[in-house]
């Protein structure tokens, strides 16, 4: 087998990390589907798939069948797009790492954001209890 050197990266140009505005347009509006409206088709789609398999309509059953994979997909595409936004050159700010620990049960998180969502729920658990 031969050997390779590994390319140098040096000379390539820069890659645009930027979202043009057609994708930029059509996240925003696909993040104001539920990302659990996308998991309904599919289990829709799995649903109406059986139905026609064990009507005797198979080619039709596999056809509805092979659309499950990819409304998982967009449906994951979407959750991903609402967790982490558009690009980060966007106007995202990265939020810098750090130690936080929960008042209410001692869990630590890496991000103040993540651990502000947290108190919101184990606060709320702990007034309910």
């Amino acid at each position: 087998m031969e050997n390779y050197e590994p390319m140098q990266t040096d000379d390539l140009p820069a890659a645009d990390t930027t979202e043009d505005e057609f994708t930029t347009t059509v996240e925003e509006y696909t993040s104001s589907v539920p990302s659990s409206a996308y998991l309904g088709v599919a289990l829709g789609a799995m649903a109406l798939s059986l139905a026609l398999e064990l009507r005797g309509s198979g080619k039709w059953g596999n056809f509805i069948g092979q659309w499950v994979p990819t409304w998982l997909l967009i449906g994951l595409y979407n959750k991903v797009v609402k967790l982490e936004g558009h690009d980060h050159s966007d106007g995202w700010d990265t939020e810098q790492l750090g130690e936080y620990t929960c008042n209410f049960c001692d869990s630590n998180f890496s991000l103040r954001s993540d651990l502000e969502n947290h108190q919101k729920h184990c606060g709320a658990a702990r007034r309910v209890s």
